[in-house]
């Protein structure tokens, strides 16, 4: 059996935006924290809203964030080399994958003797 669609407030939908835009996590983490049906919605959502109806954190979210304990600040920290590091890896594999192709394209255009590659400067 189906459920129905779940209607959500415009108060909730630019308190999961902000929420998003502020703690700098994916899209599907943020739909999974806020029991969203798939990260689409909270695109949807995007493309709605946008930036511009989002406000700045009020005083009372800056002084939270001063209160912070140091244990905190150190777990968020890892939290973000770690994130570094996994993005660095994802880079390299990436950078691995162009190197990858481009030495097939090379090997296929001395191969077969055909030009793979778009010439510079080609009418189109």
């Amino acid at each position: 059996m189906r459920k129905s669609p779940t209607k959500y407030s415009d108060e909730f939908k630019l308190s999961v935006l902000r929420e998003y835009y502020s703690s700098g996590m994916s899209k599907r983490k943020c739909a999974k924290k806020y029991g969203l049906c798939n990260p689409t919605l909270l695109s949807s959502w995007l493309s709605k809203y946008g930036d511009k109806t989002l406000s700045l954190p009020s005083e009372e979210e800056y002084d939270g964030m001063a209160r912070r304990s140091k244990e905190e600040y150190r777990d968020e920290n890892a939290a973000l080399r770690k994130r570094v590091r996994e993005l660095e890896k994802a880079l390299a594999y990436s950078r691995l994958e162009t190197e990858a192709r481009d030495v097939m394209i090379d090997i296929a255009e001395r191969e077969y003797e055909i030009s793979i590659r778009k010439k510079h400067g080609a009418k189109q």
